[in-house]
């Protein structure tokens, strides 16, 4: 494994685009994590001019919600990791290095393993950076903190992990599919943004639950919130077995389909 991570990185080292593209989703999702309460008081301050009942403050830095929270918002930012796979992974194709890495003796398996390898260390990071952020604002904004409160609810983080390794699995899978970024990333946001809602919304509610996208989604519930609570919402603030077991399913069948793709293509 350590080799096949060395290869990865011997390849993305001098690449400029995907550390530009990286860097560019870090500064966004920092931007978003440390002002989106700004944005929220702003809401629920015009919300309480115009609704008879007081609508309480919503604070979504305080310990052991944050995590639940970060992991909800970051999640309409995974697209930008997904974009960084497609690239990668179609770059394979345009400068050959694929038929390089085979002719030099690496198997079809090795070098879908590598970059499955490759995809958990990316959304490993974004998972880490999520906590580091949300550990720095949780401190700064939980009045009475202990170490228990730090640690409740962080399966939520290992929700966001595997929301973002399944999505960018289904991105690399079209990616090597395709072997063409720009109309790769096209089908994906095509499919991401109107396709799947599409037939979400033609097919039966406990169908469409379990289509690709929306059951990655599914993984993290719309956080409750006081504002929820008065309209009547009410979400759920635990993470379901059973979605967790559709996505590692969706996730090992993008694998074999791209295995599928590698062993049967000339390359």
């Amino acid at each position: 494994m350590i080799r096949l991570l060395k290869i990865e990185l011997k390849k993305l080292i001098n690449n400029k685009t995907f550390w530009i593209l990286l860097g560019l989703y870090a500064i966004i999702l920092a931007l978003v994590f440390w002002s989106i309460q700004t944005f929220v008081n702003d809401i629920v301050k015009e919300t309480g001019k115009t609704v008879p009942i007081p609508v309480t403050k919503i604070s979504l830095y305080t310990f052991p919600d944050i995590w639940h929270n970060l992991t909800f918002i970051s999640g309409y930012l995974k697209l930008i990791l997904a974009i960084v796979v497609i690239i990668f992974i179609t770059n394979e194709y345009s400068y050959r290095t694929l038929r390089q890495n085979i002719i030099t003796g690496l198997s079809r398996l090795d070098f879908l393993l590598s970059k499955l390898l490759m995809v958990s260390v990316i959304a490993l990071g974004a998972t880490l950076f999520l906590y580091l952020n949300g550990l720095v604002l949780g401190i700064l904004n939980t009045t009475e903190l202990t170490f228990s409160l730090v640690f409740q609810k962080n399966i939520f983080l290992f929700a966001y992990f595997l929301e973002l390794f399944a999505f960018m699995t289904l991105a690399m899978m079209i990616g090597m599919f395709v072997k063409r970024s720009g109309l790769a990333i096209g089908i994906l946001l095509l499919y991401y943004y109107i396709i799947e809602p599409f037939l979400s919304y033609k097919l039966p509610y406990d169908i469409g639950d379990y289509l690709p996208l929306q059951a990655v989604a599914n993984l993290i519930d719309v956080p409750n919130t006081s504002m929820m609570k008065i309209v009547g919402l009410n979400f759920r603030e635990y993470i379901s077995v059973s979605d967790t077991l559709v996505t590692i399913a969706y996730t090992c069948l993008f694998s074999y389909f791209m295995f599928l793709i590698l062993r049967k293509r000339d390359l």
